[in-house]
């Protein structure tokens, strides 16, 4: 959810504004909406195989070395970078998608193989014809059906819905070079200003079960935490906390290290700053890399982003035009240029018709929310401009 960098914290229920509703206009919060928990339905109203693909395909696991590693296509950490399996850097590249709850706009269908299939169709288009080798999978969950939701629940009480997780996942991981950064999007478990909790732990639990032997998968804690920073200790804490159980969790299942994304501390995850002095020490800090969002003019990419992966692996999760801070089409691609010179993977938000701001137009039948079988045209604007970088080699 992309915020203003000046906010605040807000009440969760101002997070959660169904983002399906629409197909233009942001939301009051954030330009992406982020799968809102409001009462009224959704929709109403670089041209080769790409860094890495010389691993071969995935589906490789086994145990982990005495190190915590394993041969074959499981990403790594080492200082400042994020690096392959060959030792080479990882240049990720890519865009946000969802889970079949697509931003709210699909919950009113059921958790079949229709709507399993139509989220592999959107990452067949991402991947294979736009070149991206780098998904953000975010995953949602709502307290409530709020009288319109068929499908709702977390991972922790909807089998179905971790099985299609899981489904998503690995047709996307089956691509050549291709990674996935399994993000906790919408969770109630987490606080009012997004850091994770203790049942926030559990879940992720749940899920290094399921991605055990699944080595092109990254787990993202959280979305965006937007606590005052002179709270950024606690904030470290409760990040700590969940990487040890993800630790915990991998020694237990004998599964190797995921590569661990923790989210910037505040500013709706603007500032990685503080983990510079702090880095995470779980797991002996071990395969951490951390995450930015850059909604933001030109003039602040050196504060957000290039200072900091100067000392730490850093990745942008999300990007792309927004008026409060500004961030034209101009900053967009300074933005691209500034991310590849200094090693910095990055995915824009969002490939999706009614999850603004869109790389996708909407061209599904007015009242069609969700666009099952819908033509993927990138938008005229920020879709063509992500497309054509991403044609280009890195």
């Amino acid at each position: 959810m992309r915020r203003p960098f000046a906010f605040s914290s807000l009440a969760l229920v101002a997070v959660l504004v169904a983002c399906g509703a629409s197909s233009s206009g942001t939301h009051a919060d954030s330009p992406d909406g982020g799968a809102g928990d409001g009462a009224t339905p959704p929709g109403t109203g670089a041209g080769d195989a790409g860094p890495g693909a010389d691993a071969g395909e995935s589906g490789g696991g086994g145990g982990g070395g005495s190190d915590g590693r394993a041969p074959g296509e499981w990403l790594r950490v080492e200082g400042n970078e994020i690096l392959l399996p060959n030792g080479q850097p990882f240049h990720g590249r890519g865009a946000n998608i969802f889970t079949t709850r697509q931003c709210n706009a699909c919950t009113t269908l059921k958790e079949d193989a229709v709507i399993v299939g139509e989220v592999n169709r959107r990452s067949d288009e991402l991947i294979d014809a736009w070149h991206a080798n780098f998904v953000r999978l975010n995953l949602e969950y709502y307290l409530a059906n709020d009288g319109y939701r068929i499908q709702w629940q977390g991972i922790q009480d909807d089998a179905a819905y971790l099985a299609s997780i899981q489904a998503i996942t690995d047709h996307i991981a089956a691509k050549p070079g291709a990674y996935v950064l399994v993000t906790t999007h919408i969770d109630p478990t987490l606080t009012s200003t997004e850091w994770p909790t203790a049942d926030t732990g559990k879940e992720w639990v749940k899920l290094v079960s399921a991605f055990k032997a699944q080595p092109r998968v990254l787990f993202g804690l959280t979305n965006e935490p937007h606590d005052d920073p002179s709270k950024d200790a606690d904030a470290w804490k409760a990040m700590n906390d969940v990487v040890q159980t993800i630790r915990d969790a991998e020694a237990a299942a004998g599964s190797p290290r995921h590569v661990v994304v923790v989210q910037g501390l505040h500013g709706y995850a603007r500032s990685v700053d503080y983990y510079v002095t702090h880095p995470i020490a779980a797991g002996g800090g071990a395969d951490v890399a951390y995450e930015v969002h850059v909604y933001n003019p030109t003039s602040d990419f050196d504060g957000i982003f290039i200072q900091a992966s100067k000392k730490l692996p850093v990745l942008i999760g999300e990007y792309g035009p927004f008026d409060n801070p500004t961030m034209t089409l101009a900053d967009i691609t300074n933005m691209m240029n500034a991310a590849e010179a200094n090693g910095v993977p990055y995915m824009a938000w969002s490939f999706h018709q009614n999850c603004p701001p869109n790389l996708i137009q909407n061209t599904a039948p007015s009242g069609d929310g969700c666009g099952v079988g819908m033509k993927l045209a990138p938008t005229p604007d920020f879709g063509q401009l992500v497309k054509d970088r991403l044609a280009k080699p890195w």
